[in-house]
């Protein structure tokens, strides 16, 4: 049966959707509230660009110590039908996604110019 093709395929897709995050953040095409933006002034973008970034950062360290309990209460209790792989494997996307965000993040604090959120 070709039931592991279709489960793999899944599993990729999330990890995909989860790294791809990080990603979006670095070239700054992750989805923002621009009208706000627009009709601030410059330096008041600039003050705004840190906080902002905190805020990101603690809501995903909340998301993955959320779900870093999720897959620790679930390691190798179930496994995927097709691949028999735990299914933690497949939840582990979320905290490594987050751990690629929040180092996107420390290297978006660390630029002169933070104007960009």
């Amino acid at each position: 049966s070709f039931r592991w093709s279709d489960e793999l395929a899944r599993i990729i897709f999330i990890y995909i959707v989860f790294l791809g995050i990080a990603i979006a953040y670095r070239h700054r095409e992750h989805i923002v509230i621009e009208l706000l933006l627009i009709v601030l002034p410059e330096r008041v973008r600039r003050l705004l660009a840190i906080p902002i970034h905190a805020l990101v950062a603690a809501l995903m360290l909340a998301i993955g110590i959320a779900s870093l309990r999720i897959i620790f209460g679930k390691l190798g209790q179930a496994l995927t039908p097709g691949l028999q792989i735990p299914r933690a494997y497949i939840y582990a996307a979320v905290p490594v996604g987050v751990f690629f965000l929040l180092l996107e993040i420390l290297a978006r604090l660390r630029e002169p110019n933070r104007t960009g959120t």
